[in-house]
């Protein structure tokens, strides 16, 4: 297809995506990335470098046997806002061997429970946790949540996993098979403690859940004989959009992020207590022009996802501006992108 001409006046990243819908309509996706650093405990300054898309996802180790850090940054659209902590669970005192993690944006409220190392040791008369270990920092990850494999699968059997989380810690199948020293998750619910051996709550976490986890699965619709008859390739009928979200249970929103939201957050940086507002910014606007003066088409984008990296004390607020394009790629001339009203201090045009 011919290359537009693609004009960001916008201070942040400016990607375009060319994409297509459950439908298979031609999606013209521009995403604006911003990256802000925080500042002391209360204050966002906008990064000198500003982070590019992560368009094939980041793992905490290898793909398949870690978890998600970033998301693949390249969906077309999201029905609501995701919201993601990235970060250590840090103790109140020296000593400590559990603290509780909390996050607040707006009307989401999320609290985990984060313990020390514990194992699971056989008592008088039952399986009983030894006390959790004083602790430095953990990792708000899920390996450290409740989930995972059995891993006393024989050679070749299908190995049993927990569909929330398959890379936790703590499963079995069936639960109440007794291994002396097994571990038990660090990331807890505070409104819904582990007391026995063969409990399995749901897991929890602050990061991003991957497609074929639960919940998310359960959105991608009926893969059946009328699928294939009827529907293939397309996505089945009872496809939900809301798959597209990544973020875990109790942070994605109903709707969408203003982008003035005060931002809490407590036990997740040896800083302490982090509060701040989020940049108070009118959402960008993306105008395409049409080839052959067939006129413009133009979309405001809507805030959908906010990372808060406490490790690196960054933050990334992602809009995105969906243009459905009837007449295809090939008729985009111009991509412009600005933000009304705000002072442009970076302009970048370029060939693409």
């Amino acid at each position: 297809m011919p290359h537009p001409e693609i004009t960001n006046k916008t201070p942040f990243v400016v990607e375009p995506l060319y994409l297509n819908d459950e439908e298979f309509v031609p999606v013209l996706t521009v995403v604006v990335k911003a990256t802000y650093d925080i500042v002391g405990n209360q204050q966002l300054r906008l990064a000198d470098e500003q982070a590019p898309l992560c368009l094939a996802g980041e793992y905490w180790g290898e793909p398949g046997e870690s978890s998600l850090k970033y998301e693949p940054e390249c969906v077309y659209f999201k029905p609501a806002a995701d919201i993601v902590l990235v970060g250590h669970a840090y103790p109140e005192h020296k000593n400590d061997a559990s603290v509780k993690v909390g996050i607040r944006v707006g009307p989401a409220r999320k609290i985990v429970q984060v313990f020390g190392d514990r194992q699971w040791t056989m008592g008088p008369s039952h399986p009983i946790a030894t006390a959790p270990a004083p602790f430095e920092k953990i990792p708000l990850i899920y390996e450290r949540a409740f989930g995972g494999k059995d891993p006393r699968g024989d050679d070749g059997e299908k190995i049993s996993q927990e569909s929330r989380n398959p890379m936790g810690v703590g499963y079995r199948d069936p639960l109440e098979d007794f291994e002396e020293g097994t571990p038990l998750p660090n990331l807890e619910n505070p409104d819904d403690l582990i007391r026995a051996y063969n409990d399995a709550p749901a897991p929890v976490g602050f990061g991003f859940i991957e497609g074929h986890w639960e919940p998310r699965i359960k959105y991608t619709g009926t893969y059946d004989e009328t699928w294939e008859k009827t529907r293939k390739p397309l996505l089945p009928f009872d496809f939900n959009k809301r798959f597209y979200n990544a973020a875990s249970p109790g942070l994605v929103l109903d709707g969408y992020l203003a982008g003035n939201e005060e931002v809490t957050i407590v036990n997740a940086s040896p800083r302490g207590r982090l509060q701040f507002f989020l940049p108070n910014l009118p959402a960008p606007e993306c105008h395409v022009q049409l080839q052959g003066g067939a006129g413009s088409l133009r979309d405001k984008g809507e805030l959908d996802t906010l990372i808060i990296n406490t490790d690196e004390h960054k933050v990334f607020l992602i809009w995105r501006c969906v243009i459905p394009l009837n007449g295809g790629f090939n008729s985009i001339a111009e991509i412009n992108t600005q933000i009304p009203g705000v002072e442009v201090m970076k302009h970048v045009k370029l060939e693409s």
